[in-house]
């Protein structure tokens, strides 16, 4: 049997515009026959159609000319559905000897009921297509096993198809729109984790050169589109003069940071995978792939891992399971990729498989197969990586996702609710009403609950130059592990939005530095406890303006306010969409009412605040009314600027009344207040308290939101110490207190302490060095020097704890406590060197380490002291 063939590139296409060659009726039907044939065996499906609709005026009743123009159209991206007419007219007259280029040969071949069998299923007549399979497989001799095989595989995806389309999925997919979408193909799309920027892959007459590829289409280029405050995308421009050229570039897949683009060159052999990666200004110019990835064979998608460790692409090479399979590879510590490895089996088949995207939670996997679970074609699937590394058997995203014909290049965003990807098709949503598409391929996005929410946080920022200032371009955020010290990513934001997005795992710690040509503008810290669900983090940096504006007043307000405050409106807390022309109102006793409305964007900037004064604010649009922000600026001394997010609507909790008091006091025996101490509260919904305690050591009545988790940071003369508030799970009003601990450790055992000769130390959460600068330590060490220069030979006992509470940054709680006990021993060793002895002189008796503890409920917060008694590592001297 002649196999089918669908190239897949990224769009091929059959247009019924011009080709680049000129293609005429030849005068006769034998000779269009013959030049149909000769493209045809060169899988010119596009040039050929059109010399055999030429034959067809001259034989219209011709079964083979009906065959020939039916399976061109079946090969085709956009016109699959014409095949039908022409092969049901073929199947008239068949015959076992065909003759293939012979344009005297008047019958069509037995493919003809496979084919046919194609385009039912394709259309969706499913019985009819099972029926046409059975008669094709009837004609097969029964030693032909490799054919039954085949048609096997197509039966089986026909049952598929039944099945799924009876129970389609609670979906909704939108066209976005003729700002994205043109008559022409446009797909692929990549989009970053906030969902402002888009690029993808379009073949339009505006392309770079604006010349056409030999199948008659213009060459592809990458474009881009910016989200407005309003949630409309501009029309698309070109990425850069970096990225296209006269060839084929077409997007593959984007960091989820947005940093690094892959992209697909095409114009020479087979093309191969690239890179660039974005500067602050443009995209570099691309780098390509080394040969680990790139072969002399087809290698056409590819997507890395959120860290940037693993390279998972898409290879044709000798050696896999059947057709194109998905490979990944490491990144080595000189920088370089390992050798390809084949992922294997769930996820590659004997059949294709295309379109890997790694979820931002990095353990998601999305991908497109041929194989036995899918209903016709490309259907897109998902299967959960383990921390081994294997992967589960796959799931199907279902219909309306997936569909009889290919469905690929599925792209989700980090809570994976959302998705984007682009298809020939029109859906249908709610209500029986079409989504219009504008013509060939177009992009849609939609949302699917068939996932679980992604339990991580996304950062996202945005830069805002003064009013009448343009974004600079040497702006970036360098985000560091508060709990390594290690540098997580450089980030730098979109020139035209000046957005930038951070995905932080739960259960992390990160400090943010904002700089601007590598002088620091501000900083902070952004904590994400371990047992949280997919939540959001906004933040604005607003530049200090470097012009006055035509017809500004300068008062002397704008001249002198070293305290100010700089406002976003949003219109709820689940859709987080900025909202323009709110009303705005600040009050504060002894003060006139500060009254204005929001910009474009939602924001209102630079609004003078007074030292020693509390505020109350409030935003409403459209008779709507959000809940009051209540903050101070007691105890502020110099400049100061405060970022504050508000929401012109309330939610069902924001009738929950959760006021927190805060009290801090020097230590748990004296407890005396400690006043002038400058306390921060972090929200995981963005929110961020800031003031000073007053005469009695304590901060009242600042507002919490319900289901979120808070981090109280206290700091008085150089030293700070923490807590945690959660109201997760309060469903009433409450209030709440919490005592800070100004000196020594706050809520949790004593950090370390050395008595009967056992030297203890307490670990934070993932924490694994000991503090060497502790008293303790230093007592511990000195005895052990006293104990070698009377003679005596030291020897310990080292013991390792750790907690129930998951680890984020180890493979498991044990390998935690092995760690620890490890660097405990060589921090012990490192020290006794530096006194002059060494390890000759040191005797391990034992080195044990465990997990000991509660059994965790998802409570590390509430209940971090109970856990945190069994973070720790002991050294016992044995005499």
């Amino acid at each position: 049997m002649k196999k089918l063939v669908i190239a897949f590139l990224f769009s091929v296409t059959i247009s019924h515009l011009a080709f680049a060659q000129i293609i005429a009726d030849k005068g006769s039907y034998r000779k269009n026959f013959n030049e149909g044939c000769l493209n045809m065996g060169d899988n010119e499906y596009d040039v050929a159609l059109k010399y055999f609709l030429f034959a067809y005026k001259y034989d219209s009743t011709n079964a083979n000319i009906n065959f020939k123009v039916g399976f061109c159209y079946l090969n085709s991206a956009t016109f699959k559905h014409l095949a039908e007419n022409y092969l049901e007219k073929a199947i008239l007259d068949v015959s076992r000897r065909y003759l293939d280029d012979d344009p005297g040969f008047n019958k069509a071949p037995i493919q003809s009921y496979f084919y046919l069998g194609q385009s039912y299923h394709l259309d969706g007549r499913l019985d009819d297509a099972m029926k046409m399979y059975d008669t094709y497989e009837s004609f097969v001799k029964p030693k032909d096993k490799e054919e039954h095989a085949v048609i096997q595989h197509f039966k089986k995806q026909v049952q598929n198809a039944k099945t799924i389309l009876a129970t389609p999925l609670n979906v909704t997919l939108y066209n976005l729109g003729d700002s994205v979408n043109s008559e022409y193909p446009d797909y692929s799309p990549v989009i970053t984790a906030d969902e402002q920027v888009l690029y993808y892959t379009t073949r339009r007459p505006t392309t770079t050169g604006g010349e056409r590829a030999p199948d008659g289409m213009y060459y592809e280029d990458i474009v881009v589109s910016y989200k407005d405050a309003k949630g409309k995308w501009s029309k698309p421009v070109s990425i850069s003069p970096f990225i296209n050229t006269g060839g084929h570039e077409a997007t593959v897949s984007l960091t989820p940071d947005g940093q690094t683009l892959i992209i697909y060159r095409g114009d020479v052999g087979n093309g191969d995978l690239f890179y660039s990666s974005f500067d602050g200004r443009d995209w570099t110019i691309p780098q390509k792939f080394g040969s680990n990835i790139n072969t002399e064979y087809w290698e056409t998608h590819a997507c890395l891992s959120r860290d940037g460790q693993t390279l998972y692409f898409v290879s044709d090479r000798p050696g896999g399971l059947g057709g194109r399979d998905i490979y990944r590879c490491a990144k080595l510590p000189n920088g370089q990729w390992s050798l390809a490895t084949n992922v294997g089996a769930p996820i590659n088949t004997p059949y294709d498989e295309d379109g890997p995207f790694l979820g931002a939670d990095g353990v998601t996997f999305y991908f497109a197969s041929k194989g036995d679970q899918s209903m016709g074609g490309f259907d897109i699937m998902f299967s959960i990586i383990d921390e081994n590394g294997k992967f589960s058997p796959p799931f199907t995203m279902g219909s309306p996702i997936n569909t009889t014909d290919d469905d690929a290049f599925y792209v989700a965003t980090p809570d994976n609710k959302r998705f984007y990807l682009s298809s020939a098709h029109e859906y249908i949503n709610k209500g029986d009403m079409h989504d219009k598409s504008f013509g060939d391929k177009d992009i849609y996005v939609g949302s699917v609950d068939i996932i679980k929410e992604n339990p991580l946080a996304l950062f996202r920022g945005r830069f805002t130059p003064g009013i009448c200032d343009s974004l600079p371009d040497d702006l970036s955020v360098i985000v560091t592990s508060v709990t390594n010290g290690e540098i997580v990513g450089t980030y730098r934001p979109q020139r035209r939005t000046g957005t930038f997005s951070v995905i932080i795992p739960p259960g992390s710690k990160y400090h943010f530095s904002y700089q601007q040509n590598g002088q620091e503008l501000s900083n902070e810290e952004i904590f994400v406890p371990a047992d949280i669900t997919y939540e959001e983090i906004q933040k604005a940096i607003n530049l200090k303006p470097l012009k006055i504006c035509p017809g500004m007043e300068i008062t002397q307000d704008t001249v002198a306010a070293k305290i100010a405050l700089n406002v976003l409106v949003l219109n709820n807390k689940r859709e987080k969409k900025p909202v323009s022309a709110a009303d705005v109102k600040m009050v504060s006793k002894g003060l006139n009412d500060y009254t204005a409305k929001s910009d474009a964007d939602g924001h209102i900037n630079g609004i003078a605040l007074q030292a020693e004064k509390s505020y109350t604010l409030v935003a409403s649009a459209n008779g709507k009314s959000g809940k009051e922000v209540i903050f101070n600026t007691i105890g502020v001394k110099g400049a100061k600027i405060y970022d504050k997010t508000i929401y012109v609507e309330k939610n069902p909790e924001d009738e929950i009344n959760l006021p927190l008091t805060i009290i801090v006091l020097n230590n748990k025996k004296q407890r005396q207040q400690v006043a002038n101490t400058a306390v921060k509260v972090t929200g995981t919904d963005g929110s961020l308290f800031e003031g000073t305690t007053d005469a009695k050591g304590k901060i009242l009545g600042i507002n919490l939101s319900p289901e979120t988790n808070y981090e109280i940071n206290a700091t008085k003369d150089g030293v700070t110490n923490n807590a945690v508030v959660s109201t997760k799970n309060i469903r009433k009003s409450k209030p709440f207190e919490k005592v800070v601990y100004i000196q020594g450790v706050s809520e949790t055992p004593d950090n370390s302490s050395f008595k009967d000769g056992c030297f203890t130390f307490h670990f934070k959460y993932n924490m694994n060095e000991v503090d060497e600068s502790a008293p303790q330590y230093k007592q511990f060490i000195d005895s052990l020097v006293s104990i070698k220069n009377a003679g005596q030979k030291i020897v310990l006992n080292l013991n390792a704890s750790a907690s129930t509470v998951p680890t984020s940054k180890f493979k498991s709680n044990e390998d935690l406590a092995k760690v620890r006990a490890k660097a405990a021993l060589e921090k012990i060793k490192s020290s006794l060197k530096m006194r002059g002895i060494t390890d000759e002189n040191i005797t391990i008796a034992s080195n044990t380490f465990k997990v000991d503890g509660p059994a965790y409920k998802g409570d590390y917060l509430e209940n971090a002291a109970e856990y945190e008694k069994y973070q720790f590592i002991r050294a016992c001297i044995t005499k």
